[in-house]
C-alpha cells in the first residue's frame, strides 16, 4: 500500500487516469441500457441504421420521397454525432461484429475512454491555475465522482462536446496572457468549432470566452485592437470548423446550414411545448448533481475566481444564464458546464480555504468531512456503474435477435407506450404497435393485407397492471400464440417508477406466432 501511495504522488495524472478507466470499464461491462430518448434513439438506432443502408428515424430527404413527400424537409436533429456513430458501426459490420449487445458493448467502451479526456484536460487546467492540490481534488472529482463514470459511457451528446470544450480552455489557459498569440487563439476555436459541431448550444461557450477576453484585455490595460484581433481569430477559427463538421448537408440537401435552419426554426416555434422550469432550476440542478456539500463549496470556490480566472469561468457562467434564461430546460442540457465548475470550483476552494482563519484552525474536521463524502460518492460511482436503465426492453428485443427467425413483431402496450429499442432485435423492418383500445381481430386483418409490411411472428406484450389482460384478449384472437418467455422490469426501472410513477417499468412477455395460421397462404407469401 505505501508503495501504491508513493507511486501516486510521484504520478498524480496517471493514477487518477487508472481510477477513471476503470470506473469506466465497469460501467462499460455491467451497466447497458439507454437513460432516456435521446440517447438511443435519435442516435444508435439512426446510427445503426445508416450503416445498414435504412433510415430509422426518416430523417433523409431521398426516404422522405420514398414515403410520398414531395417537399423533404430537414428533421431539427443535428447530424453530426449520429454521423460519427454510424462510423463507428459501419467499421464494426466490415470487420463481422454484428451483434447488437456486442456491438453497444464496444460503443460504450470507447466512450468512456474519450471521456478521460475531460480528466485529464480538467487536471491540467487545475494545476495550471491552482497548483498539484487542486489538480488532484478536480481529477479524482471528474475521475470517479458519482454519476460521471455512467454519463462517460453513455451516448449523450451533451458529455460528448464536453472534451473539445475543455481542451480549448487549456489551450488558452496553459499560456500566460502575453504569451496567447494568433496561434492560441485559432487553435482554441478548433476545439470550439468541433464542439459546437456535436451540439450546437456548446456555441455559447464562444460568447463567454468573447467576453472573458474582452474583460482581460480590458483589466491589463491593453489595447482594444488586441482584444478585437483575438476575438476575430477566435471567431473566424470556430465558425470554419464549424462549417466543416456541417458539410454533410451540402451532400444531402444541396445547402449549407440546412439542419441549423431547422433547429432554429423548430425550437422557436415548439419551446414552449418542452419542460418548463424556474429561472432558478439550473443552480439546484448543479448543486444536487455534484453532491452537497461538495456541491457548495465548488459554487463558492468558482465565485471567488471569477476576476482572477476568467477565461476558466465566464465561458461556462454565459452558458448558465443562456439555459437558464432559455424556455426549454431539461436537466442534460446543463451537463457541458458541469466539469468547469468542478475544475474552477477546486482552484477556488484551495485557494479560499488557506486564507480562512475558520479552516485553517479546523484541518483534521477538513480532512474526516472530506473522507467521508469522498466515500459516499465513491460507493454511488460503483452503484451506477452496475445500473440498467430500461433493461426489459432491450433484453426482450436482444430475446427476439437471439431466436434468430424474427421477420417481424407486433409491440402490444398493456398500459403506458414504451417504444421498444428496435436495434438490439437486429432488423429494421418496421414493427407494429396496438394498445388494449385496438379491435385486434381487424389489425391482424390490416397486418395481414399490408403490401409492404411482414406480417409479425413475435407478439411482445409490455406493461405491468394490465399484462395479464392483455394477453388473454389477445389469445383469443391468435390461435397460434406460444408462450416463449419473459423479462422483469429491472431494478434501476422499478425504482425509478417508485419514486415517481410517471416513470414506467415494464414487464415485457414474448410470444411467437405463425403467421400461415394467422393469415393463411396469402399472407405467407408477403412475411417470406
Amino acid at each position: 500500500m505505501h508503495g501504491m501511495t508513493a507511486w501516486f504522488r510521484l504520478n498524480p495524472l496517471a493514477g487518477i487516469l487508472l481510477i477513471g478507466l476503470a470506473f469506466r470499464l465497469g460501467a462499460a461491462l455491467n451497466a447497458p441500457g439507454y437513460l432516456m430518448h435521446d440517447d438511443h434513439f435519435l442516435v444508435i438506432e439512426t446510427s445503426a441504421s445508416w450503416a445498414e443502408g435504412e433510415d430509422y428515424n426518416n430523417w433523409m430527404p431521398w426516404t422522405q420521397r420514398d414515403q410520398g413527400i414531395a417537399s423533404p424537409k430537414p428533421h431539427q436533429a443535428n447530424l453530426a454525432y449520429p454521423g460519427v456513430i454510424s462510423g463507428i458501426f459501419r467499421v464494426l459490420l466490415a470487420v463481422g461484429i454484428v451483434a447488437p449487445t456486442t456491438q453497444m458493448l464496444i460503443i460504450r467502451l470507447l466512450h468512456g475512454l474519450f471521456s478521460l479526456l475531460i480528466v485529464a484536460f480538467g487536471y491540467k487546467i487545475a494545476e495550471a491555475l491552482g497548483g498539484r492540490k487542486s489538480a488532484v481534488w478536480a481529477g479524482l472529482a471528474l475521475a470517479g465522482f458519482a454519476w460521471f463514470p455512467h454519463l462517460g459511457v453513455r451516448q449523450l451528446v451533451e458529455v460528448v462536446c464536453i472534451p473539445p470544450l475543455m481542451w480549448s480552455a487549456w489551450v488558452v489557459i496553459q499560456k500566460p496572457q502575453m504569451e496567447r498569440s494568433w496561434r492560441t487563439w485559432f487553435v482554441a476555436g478548433i476545439g470550439l468549432g468541433l464542439a459546437t459541431t456535436l451540439r450546437y448550444q456548446a456555441g455559447i461557450f464562444g460568447i463567454g470566452w468573447a467576453i472573458a477576453i474582452a474583460w482581460v484585455n480590458y483589466s491589463s490595460n491593453q489595447k482594444v485592437s488586441k482584444t478585437v484581433s483575438e476575438i476575430g481569430i477566435l471567431s473566424f477559427s470556430s465558425l470554419l470548423f464549424f462549417s466543416i463538421g456541417q458539410i454533410q448537408d451540402v451532400f444531402i440537401w444541396g445547402e449549407p446550414f440546412a439542419q441549423l435552419r431547422a433547429y432554429i426554426e423548430y425550437n422557436s416555434t415548439h419551446s414552449s411545448g418542452y419542460p418548463q422550469g424556474f429561472w432558478h432550476q439550473y443552480i439546484w440542478v448543479i448543486l444536487g448533481l455534484l453532491i452537497p456539500p461538495f456541491s457548495f463549496a465548488w459554487a463558492i470556490g468558482m465565485g471567488a475566481i471569477v476576476r482572477k480566472h476568467a477565461m476558466l469561468v465566464l465561458p461556462p457562467l454565459v452558458f448558465f444564464v443562456f439555459h437558464s434564461y432559455f424556455p426549454n430546460k431539461q436537466e442534460r442540457f446543463i451537463l457541458p458546464m458541469v466539469p468547469f465548475v468542478i475544475v474552477a470550483g477546486s482552484v477556488g476552494w484551495m485557494a479560499f480555504r488557506e486564507q480562512s482563519s475558520f479552516w485553517k484552525k479546523r484541518r483534521t474536521l477538513e480532512r474526516r468531512s472530506a473522507l467521508f463524502f469522498i466515500s459516499i460518492n465513491l460507493v454511488i460511482g460503483l452503484v451506477f456503474c452496475g445500473v440498467q436503465p430500461k433493461k426489459s426492453r432491450i433484453e426482450s428485443m436482444t430475446a427476439l435477435y437471439n431466436r434468430g427467425d424474427l421477420t417481424n413483431f407486433l409491440i402490444v402496450h398493456t398500459d403506458k407506450p414504451a417504444m421498444p429499442p428496435q436495434f438490439y432485435s437486429g432488423s429494421w423492418e418496421k414493427y407494429w404497435s396496438s394498445d388494449l383500445k385496438t379491435n385486434e381481430v381487424n389489425h391482424r386483418q390490416v397486418m395481414c393485407n399490408s403490401p409492404s409490411r411482414s406480417f409479425p411472428n413475435y407478439i411482445v406484450f409490455s406493461g405491468s397492471q394490465h399484462l395479464g389482460e392483455g394477453v388473454e384478449r389477445y389469445k383469443a384472437s391468435y390461435s397460434s400464440m406460444k408462450y416463449i418467455e419473459q423479462v422483469p422490469p429491472g431494478r434501476w426501472d422499478r425504482l425509478l417508477s417508485w419514486l415517481n410513477p410517471i416513470n414506467s417499468a415494464e414487464r415485457m412477455m414474448i410470444y411467437a406466432i405463425d403467421p400461415l395460421a394467422e393469415c393463411g397462404a396469402s399472407t405467407a407469401s408477403i412475411s417470406q
